[in-house]
């Protein structure tokens, strides 16, 4: 069985949610608008019913709602990774926390103000000692907004340690997949190039999510900005791809043959944009095809490596050893994919593909894309 020991000091986890559901801003927005008032003078009841309509809310996304009901704090990320040695080899040395707004906010300047209040949190949190390190910080951010470049200035100057933008823009044709967006081609509009100039300036990595169908979208996106890094999240997310998800995508094994050439050929593509990487990320996400439910459909790390196995070779090939990044996705994958059993079927499938690889992937290029140490 191979392992990380003596190839690397450590992991560097870089896709980790921090948030509370009384202090982060997605939260505070739900209670606000049922207490019509600021969260933190809302009473106990109100909190309660908050949570409840959470949950509903939390199943159309299809993540667990029993998650975004507690904590998920640099203690839990611990606790969760505790084990991870003895599957690995090492532990987790660094992470890259990911901002966390589960659902759409309701206007620009919600989004605008949350994420402000998001980044400050997370600089808040503990930092080392006793739970990996919080290296980096990706902020949401919506580059078509006007005023984008006063409200980067701010994001910059709030979070010392903001290496990254991201923009969830994915959009699905099956009316039971969620969109982000109105539209697939949101990242090719004026607007939004307008606003990704001031990213651009400030030196940020650009972090989309997408599904796999848009990403063809990216191409002229990275042609453009040639000298910022554009990191693919989650795969490129190719919904369907393992079984049936929505009511239409992926029904038959042809329908999913056929989800798997086009992500096959989208990520061949544009694989030849040196500026564009791939997070191995996400690969507990249940839209995947793992079944209707949120947790428990994937069964084992020999299931998980069989399924991911044909994804992880295809992207290796194409945007070879320097261009992976591993992430968790803690705690959003936890329920169908713990981190031992993602980093066990990841080791699995690529172990014997050489100690450089597995370098890069599990460290030096989320070191180097989020500028760690």
């Amino acid at each position: 069985m191979v392992t990380l020991e003596g190839i690397l000091p450590g992991i560097v986890d870089a896709h980790v949610h921090y948030f509370h559901p009384t202090r982060s801003a997605w939260a505070l927005q739900r209670f606000a608008r049922l207490a019509q008032g600021p969260a933190r003078f809302a009473p106990a009841p109100v909190l309660r019913l908050a949570a409840k309509v959470g949950a509903v809310e939390d199943r159309r996304y299809r993540i667990d709602p029993s998650i975004m009901a507690k904590p998920y704090e640099p203690a839990q990320y611990t606790a969760d990774t505790a084990t991870l040695a003895r599957v690995a080899g090492v532990g987790i040395t660094n992470i890259v926390a990911v901002e966390s707004h589960w659902r759409p906010a309701k206007s620009p300047a919600e989004l605008m103000e949350s994420s402000l209040t998001e980044v400050a949190y997370l600089e808040s949190l503990p930092d080392g000692a006793a739970a990996p390190s919080n290296g980096a910080i990706v902020a949401a951010a919506d580059p078509r907004v006007e005023g984008f470049g006063a409200h980067l200035d701010r994001l910059v100057a709030t979070a010392e340690h903001l290496r990254g933008i991201r923009f969830k823009w994915a959009h699905h044709p099956d009316p039971a997949i969620f969109d982000w967006r109105h539209q697939s081609d949101t990242v090719a509009s004026r607007d939004f190039l307008r606003g990704f100039e001031q990213i651009a300036r400030h030196n940020l990595a650009f972090v989309s999510f997408s599904y796999s169908h848009q990403l063809g979208y990216l191409d002229a996106l990275a042609r453009e900005f040639p000298e910022t890094t554009i990191a693919i999240e989650h795969l490129g997310v190719p919904v369907g791809v393992f079984g049936p998800a929505g009511v239409e995508t992926g029904m038959t094994a042809s329908a999913r043959a056929e989800i798997l050439n086009l992500w096959r050929e989208r990520m061949a593509m544009i694989a030849l944009r040196p500026n564009v990487v791939v997070k191995v990320s996400g690969v507990g996400l249940s839209v995947l095809g793992y079944g209707m439910g949120t947790a428990g459909s994937i069964g084992s790390r020999a299931v998980l490596a069989d399924m991911i196995g044909p994804l992880l070779v295809h992207v290796v090939e194409h945007f070879g050893p320097d261009r992976v990044i591993f992430g968790s996705d803690s705690p959003v994958d936890r329920p169908n994919s713990s981190i031992d059993m993602t980093v066990g079927a990841i080791l699995d499938v690529l172990g014997g593909r050489g100690d450089y690889l597995l370098r890069q992937l599990f460290a030096g290029n989320a070191q180097r894309v989020y500028r760690l140490g």
